[in-house]
């Protein structure tokens, strides 16, 4: 069996008749997180993946999302003061009448 280090999985080769003897302990690696390359003759035909992680607790391993300090909280939109003067849709008009194709 060829083995190669993986972020905190590991990486399995074996041939099918070395599944076909070892069947349990191969899925004993997957279920405690490997992937499993299934080969034949040399040449990969399949993968054996564990089904346990979701995407979301696999990107939060490998560091690609990073969780909410605080998941409960809602966001609100911050507040501030509106400015005096021209309305938005005033201003949009003025820059459309301005403007020539």
């Amino acid at each position: 069996m060829t083995t190669s280090k993986k972020v905190k999985a590991q990486n399995v080769s074996v041939g099918v008749r070395e599944l076909r003897q070892s069947a349990s302990q191969i899925l004993d690696q997957v279920k405690d997180g490997a992937v499993v390359e299934i080969t034949e003759h040399g040449v990969p035909v399949a993968h054996i993946v564990p089904i346990t992680r979701s995407l979301y607790e696999e990107y939060l391993e490998n560091g690609r999302i990073i969780p909410a300090r605080d998941p409960d909280r809602i966001f609100t939109m911050p507040t501030g003061k509106i400015s005096k003067g021209k309305q938005l849709s005033e201003i949009l008009i003025d820059e459309r009448r301005s403007v020539r194709f």
